[in-house]
């Protein structure tokens, strides 16, 4: 239905945007990489995927065409659905599914939260030719950008990942392990140290 939707950004999250065109306010539920591509913008072009399904409306938006490819043949995955799919595209680079189907590394499926053995076998299975239809090499969601103090850093980390679907809890607790570690400078970084203990 929509292509791309190009305007202001008047509100930025790890997991979603606000993007102001011609008077209209769209929220648009993004992934981590797409997050680190737009972070320092004020205004944006992503492309989008609009999910319908009974009385479920969302809209995602994504930095690359290539990554939007990638949401969409995990949605054509039995038993993965749009937040499972941005969870892994969160987890994991464009590059490194790529990589992981074409080396057939389910392991590196399995470490993400809500996919099991089967499942991962079964994205590999399902994906294994599909994904060298996918080109371009601008994928890579580049180096995070730095959020001035790190505890806004891990705030905006904290909400994000709860708003993934993990507990607060078990949230604060993989926060207080990477901000002890003083490894995390930026949002992304603190959300992927987390994914990987929250895994």
């Amino acid at each position: 239905m929509y292509e791309y939707i190009k305007g202001t950004l008047t509100e930025k999250n790890p997991t979603y945007v606000i993007i102001e065109t011609r008077d209209i306010g769209y929220y648009i539920n993004i992934s981590l990489n797409t997050f680190s591509r737009i972070q320092a913008l004020s205004e944006a072009k992503l492309y989008t995927y609009l999910y319908i399904r009974e009385d479920i409306r969302m809209l995602f938006g994504f930095a690359s065409k290539e990554e939007r490819s990638i949401f969409e043949l995990f949605l054509g995955i039995s038993g993965i659905g749009p937040n499972t799919a941005r969870l892994v595209i969160s987890s994991m680079t464009p590059d490194q599914i790529i990589d992981a189907v074409t080396n057939e590394d389910d392991i590196a499926f399995k470490n993400v939260k809500g996919i099991g053995a089967k499942t991962a076998k079964r994205i590999i299975i399902d994906l294994k030719d599909k994904v060298r239809q996918i080109e371009g090499t601008e994928i890579n969601s580049g180096p995070g950008v730095t959020i001035p103090g790190s505890s806004s850093a891990e705030d905006e980390a904290r909400e994000a990942l709860m708003t993934l679907g993990f507990p607060r809890n078990k949230v604060h607790q993989a926060l207080s392990k990477v901000k002890k570690a003083q490894t995390a400078k930026t949002v992304e970084d603190y959300i992927k140290q987390a994914l990987k203990l929250l895994s």
